[in-house]
């Protein structure tokens, strides 16, 4: 408050300037017209320096009033900060009409820590003129420089929250400050885009699903910012209005991470990088750091590397900051974690390493599924959107203990189990899930992992049923079948999770269950074990069809029929004639008929 006792000026003005505590002024502006002419006048009429405080939210702290030898910058009731600038910017005149400011200015900002200092030009005989002081870093130092306005509509199109971050970052990494300088705690900023035509998973689940991502990864979510546009801005991702809005966001809740919920190419990583001073990535990284985490199998980790040096290879010029920093956090875990070198065509020859690694693997994986075939080991694969409950089904089917817990991608490794034998004959494997906008790329990297889905006899899709959103997830993975070549594979759709739902609604759905066979669709709960037993059967039924009875008269000189018979494991009885051997059997659609069509004495 000003102290007219101490500065000589006549109270009305003294109470004028006091009104003014309090006044917020739109976020968008340094300083509006109602202030401006405020203190104008009263510069004039006073001859005197007229000076008001903001916060950072545009909102005046105090006001002062005197010469510029005796008015007083800070105030008693300044909050410092050590790890930022503290969050106030002073605004006052110069009578006489120079804006710009003085050597006292510069060290006042300086000793406060402001985030800006402005000085008014006003005199009577020449237009009002502006000049912002803020900080800027160059070169490892930070020093106040200066910057000279024309007009208000100039001065408020300042860009002063870049400064500010900037700022802010350089006094975090500062190893004089009296805190650690590593930043271990990521706060991540969700932004998004609305696009017209957008088909699937609605944008507020899309980002609901990438708060789960950025859990799982580790981070925290701080805050989330979506905008509607035509199309993804190809410089910022977002328009550079809503851009000034991340970077206000930014700065209010200490953010050090902003992830995109759409892949962003180096250019847009850059600008945003440089835009915001802050780490910038997209939900692939996301992905890839998740896969990094899980990744426990030579074969797994090796996949992982490859799809990290395959993302990395695309945006390599647009790393910035992610590719500045030698300590961890998300996008820089897994087996990809040490120094990318930034010769390409290094980076091509440790892709040609990896892919022929993984190939040897994928003929060793390609002879065991071969050889199973030989066996007549059928298989079973568990697809499915990523958290649908398909490791908590594999666990029921085969008995296991395979890591299961709410979250996404908890299943990276491929895992081929043997089914209950009480149940039946055949593997059964757990998949990585699928999740909306995976890119091609990513999914080619995995093509180990996948195999099994690709060598498959029968597919598992294993829905969670009590998502609103189960549909669209439906559409997602079915697109990446297709992608993977498997799209005309035999699919039971496995509707999950219906323990969420309601009584009344458990109800309907088992009821659907008696036409599951004809439909290749079942309702369950792999977590409370509902229509397991009715899993089971329609498994046993596709794989192998409806089980029947047929007796054949072999000859007792056709020794090798009997031994075949009895290799196949289809004898149920064996009555001695005089003919031959009655052999009672019980086939399925896949026995040989053909070998046996002339022994045929009828089908029970």
């Amino acid at each position: 408050m000003a102290d007219n006792n101490k500065s000589g000026i006549r109270q009305s003005y003294i109470n004028e300037l006091n009104d003014l505590i309090g006044y917020q002024m739109e976020n968008q502006v340094l300083l509006d017209e109602y202030v401006l002419e405020i203190l104008k006048r009263l510069t004039l009429i006073t001859k005197r320096e007229v000076l008001i405080c903001t916060n950072d939210k545009n909102r005046v702290q105090w006001v002062n009033i005197g010469d510029a030898s005796t008015v007083n910058i800070g105030n008693a009731e300044m909050l410092y900060h050590v790890k930022a600038l503290n969050k106030y910017r002073v605004i006052h005149t110069h009578p006489g009409g120079n804006p710009r400011l003085s050597a006292e200015d510069f060290s006042a900002a300086k000793k406060q820590s402001l985030q800006c200092i402005i000085a008014i030009g006003v005199d009577e005989k020449i237009p009002t003129s502006f000049s912002i002081g803020v900080p800027v870093v160059e070169e490892g130092t930070m020093e106040y420089g200066q910057g000279l306005f024309k007009t208000l509509k100039e001065l408020n199109k300042f860009p002063l929250e870049h400064y500010i971050l900037l700022a802010d970052r350089f006094i975090k990494d500062d190893p004089n400050n009296r805190f650690d300088a590593e930043d271990e705690e990521e706060r991540a900023l969700l932004i998004g885009l609305d696009l017209p035509g957008n088909k699937g998973i609605e944008l507020v689940d899309s980002m609901e699903e990438l708060r789960q991502l950025v859990k799982t990864a580790g981070g925290i979510v701080e805050e989330e910012v979506c905008q509607s546009k035509n199309q993804i801005d190809p410089t910022f991702y977002v328009g550079k209005g809503k851009l000034q809005e991340l970077i206000k966001v930014i700065q209010n809740h200490d953010i050090n991470l902003i992830v995109a919920n759409d892949e962003l190419n180096s250019r847009q990583i850059a600008n945003i990088e440089a835009a915001t001073g802050t780490k910038t990535v997209d939900r692939t990284t996301i992905i890839l750091d998740i896969f990094a985490r899980h990744a426990k199998t030579k074969e797994g980790k090796l996949q992982v590397e490859l799809a990290q040096q395959k993302y990395r290879m695309s945006h390599l010029k647009g790393l910035g900051i992610v590719m500045s920093r030698t300590g961890g956090g998300i996008g820089t875990r897994g087996p990809g974690e040490k120094k990318l070198e930034t010769d390409r065509r290094h980076i091509r020859k440790q892709l040609e390493e990896l892919e022929a690694r993984i190939e040897r693997i994928n003929k060793s994986n390609q002879l065991n599924a071969v050889q199973r075939s030989k066996n007549k080991i059928k298989t079973v694969s568990l697809i499915g959107y990523t958290n649908s409950g398909k490791s908590t089904l594999f666990n029921r089917l085969t008995q296991s203990e395979v890591v299961t817990k709410d979250g996404l991608f908890i299943t990276l490794d491929s895992t081929l189990r043997k089914v209950d034998p009480e149940h039946g004959e055949y593997l059964v494997s757990d998949t990585v899930g699928f999740i909306d906008k995976l890119p091609h790329d990513l999914i080619k990297a995995f093509k180990t992992t996948l195999m099994e889905v690709e060598t498959a006899d029968l597919l598992l899709h294993v829905v969670d049923v009590s998502n609103h959103n189960y549909e669209a997830q439906i559409e997602v993975v079915n697109q990446v079948l297709s992608d993977i070549g498997s799209g005309n594979k035999k699919v039971i759709m496995i509707y999950n999770k219906i323990d969420k739902l309601t009584p009344e609604e458990q109800d309907a759905l088992l009821l659907k269950n008696q036409v599951a066979v004809e439909e290749l669709a079942l309702y369950i709960s792999a977590k409370e074990g509902m229509a397991i037993e009715s899993l089971f059967d329609i498994i046993n039924r596709v794989l192998v069809g409806e089980k029947r009875e047929m007796q054949l008269l072999i000859p007792y000189d056709d020794n090798k029929s009997l031994a075949l018979l009895h290799e196949m494991k289809v004898v149920l009885a064996i009555d001695y004639q005089a003919d031959g051997n009655l052999v009672t059997i019980e086939m399925t659609d896949d026995f040989p008929t053909h070998l046996f069509e002339k022994y045929q004495v009828t089908e029970v």
